[in-house]
């Protein structure tokens, strides 16, 4: 099913007139009075339509409404802005004027391409990362983590062997629930990561009596460094707090490096900082999937790119999921629910590619799945065997991470031989077109209907 990170309420437009809703979650920093209560346009007519009166050119006159009126509608229109919602919902204390903090503010005002890049990376992840934070009632400085860890690119290595978003170590990321095989890293699945970071700092936060500032050092350095140091300053009689500690250079610089960054989208108004506006709703949801998935055609089948799959889910390290695990993968919003009924009608052993191999003598399940860039578990579960015995002659189906060659017939290249075992799904995915597509130039009312032998058009100029 697909789990989407936000309940979002619904906007009906009649005419001019917004009709008022609940939303599903408010943000904490509105107020709750009574006419607070409409809900926040959510789609593209409501946004154009908050556009309108606010430039005054609602069928009403500006005069006709209050001070108050006008004030909360420049709220609703504020909480349109993702960056500013995160701001509105911060509640740990600032010092604004500490040095450190001070030096890290006028690096981030000196670059104003800098909040530019790392909106446009934030863009499809911001959201999700927000809603996980609101759930588990943290501080929503925490979603400018990813902003100091990894500037917000999931695909982010460091030279002490952190990953992704989070920039978590493997053995980290392990402690906390991440599985990792030669098909999978989850420190780069941005749910799973996400979940395991905040598990993380949700630890540290218990370990250091609910002191923040110290979870979030010992998040940059460990809980052991930053243990050590609080211990030496209490020898000597000196206070225990973060910004009293002696730690590594880094460590003095992270945390005034988020708050900085904080206290800029607090008051980005009285600093003149331009921070890119983005969208106050989820741009991508997260379908489940069972079994291993190739992905080249889950990207046809939700009808989006390929290469904007592989850059939503960069956990996996193959054109597959992993057969260890059920999948997240994460597709825009608008795809989502076409999406997950392809794959519900899309028979198991359609959802990889398959080698045929033969066994030959020395060969075994590891020698195959060593040559092959697959794992034995995913041979035993491809052939149906219990055991680790094969025998020579014996054909076996190998899951393939790579999109096997199409069989086109040789007088016309735009169009395909159907192949025993094809489906609609595994043709589409081959030749990089949509089912839809094939559908519409081969005349055919049901994708289950092929039969070998028969031909398709598989290009749009051979229609």
């Amino acid at each position: 099913m697909i789990r989407l990170c936000i309940l979002s309420g619904a906007l009906l437009l009649a005419g001019c007139q917004a009709v008022s809703t609940d939303s599903a979650r408010q943000t904490q920093g509105l107020q709750k009075g009574a006419e607070e209560q409409k809900s926040q346009p959510q789609n593209a007519k409501a946004r154009d339509y908050t556009v309108l009166r606010a430039a005054g050119r609602d069928s009403r006159h500006s005069s006709d409404e209050s001070p108050r009126q006008r004030q909360t509608e420049a709220r609703e229109q504020e909480q349109q802005d993702l960056w500013q919602a995160i701001a509105d919902d911060m509640k740990l204390d600032i010092p604004a004027n500490h040095p450190r903090v001070v030096a890290q503010r006028k690096w981030y005002l000196k670059q104003p391409n800098y909040m530019r890049s790392v909106t446009e990376r934030a863009r499809p992840f911001l959201y999700l990362i927000k809603e996980e934070i609101e759930k588990r009632d943290m501080p929503m400085e925490l979603a400018l983590l990813p902003v100091v860890e990894s500037t917000f690119n999931p695909k982010a290595y460091s030279h002490g062997h952190a990953a992704g978003l989070w920039q978590m170590l493997h053995g980290t990321g392990k402690n906390f629930g991440l599985h990792y095989d030669s098909w999978y890293d989850g420190r780069y699945d941005i749910m799973a990561s996400t979940r395991a970071a905040l598990d993380y700092l949700e630890y540290l936060h218990k370990f250091f009596d609910g002191n923040w500032t110290h979870a979030l050092a010992a998040y940059n350095s460990g809980e052991g460094r930053v243990q050590r140091a609080i211990r030496a300053n209490r020898r000597q009689g000196k206070a225990t707090d973060y910004w009293s500690l002696s730690l590594p250079k880094e460590t003095q610089n992270y945390v005034p490096k988020l708050m900085a960054l904080a206290d800029i989208l607090k008051r980005s108004d009285h600093y003149g900082m331009d921070v890119p506006a983005l969208p106050n709703r989820p741009q991508v949801a997260a379908v489940e999937v069972e079994g291993q998935v190739d992905l080249n055609m889950a990207a046809d089948l939700a009808g989006v790119s390929r290469s904007q799959l592989k850059a939503l889910n960069p956990a996996y390290k193959h054109t597959s999921t992993s057969p260890l695990i059920a999948a997240e993968i994460l597709v825009p919003v608008r795809h989502a629910e076409t999406f997950e009924l392809a794959m519900a009608d899309l028979p198991a052993e359609e959802r990889m590619n398959y080698q045929r191999y033969r066994v030959k003598g020395g060969d075994s399940l590891g020698v195959i799945a060593r040559r092959y860039g697959t794992q034995v578990v995913a041979l035993k579960q491809a052939n149906n065997l219990r055991g680790n015995t094969i025998r020579i002659g014996q054909t076996l189906l190998v899951p393939s991470v790579t999109t096997p060659a199409p069989s086109r017939t040789s007088g016309d290249q735009n169009i395909y031989r159907v192949q025993a075992g094809d489906s609609l799904s595994v043709i589409a995915s081959r030749f990089s077109v949509s089912i839809a597509d094939l559908l519409r130039w081969n005349q055919l009312s049901n994708k289950h209907m092929l039969r070998a032998g028969q031909q398709l058009i598989v290009a749009a100029n051979a229609g």
